[in-house]
């Protein structure tokens, strides 16, 4: 009976490739994390700042100013439960129009939505005033909801 003596040097080869796999199978979590998750939210923000973008392209009211804050938008479940996702775009200003007039001018002030529907905005004027004699402080909301929430965890 002849018995084959194993080469040292083919084992440890063998041992050397655990690490790669196991790498490879961690980017593969990664880049499938990435392309499930990550890209509906990137796809949803790129829609905000379109929308919020149109907003800011609105021309203002006479006699009325921006406030102290940019445009403000938020992508998520603003209303309602789950499974959705409301767009939700905000815009401080300072005016010195009556609140019956700032509100019909956005009321009329119309922009197309995140998927082409017509917005108009929701008007809260400040009871306090403002900080500026004569001006008095005023947030115009445009909302737009209910739409596919896709795998945006925001949405759900």
């Amino acid at each position: 009976m002849v018995l084959i003596e194993a080469v040292p040097e083919a084992l440890p080869r063998q041992r050397r490739r655990w690490p790669f796999f196991v790498c490879l199978a961690l980017l593969a979590s990664v880049v499938a994390y990435v392309l499930v998750f990550k890209v509906p939210e990137w796809r949803n923000d790129e829609r905000l700042a379109r929308l919020e973008e149109r907003v800011s392209m609105l021309p203002l009211p006479p006699d009325t100013e921006p406030g102290d804050m940019a445009v403000q938008g938020t992508v998520g479940i603003q209303s309602g439960n789950s499974n959705h996702c409301d767009y939700l775009v905000r815009v401080a200003l300072l005016t010195k129009l009556p609140d019956v007039e700032i509100a019909r001018y956005y009321k009329s002030a119309a922009i197309e939505g995140v998927e082409g529907a017509q917005l108009f905005g929701t008007v809260y004027v400040n009871p306090s005033g403002s900080w500026r004699d004569g001006f008095k402080g005023v947030i115009v909301e445009f909302f737009d909801g209910y739409h596919e929430a896709g795998f945006d965890r925001r949405c759900h």
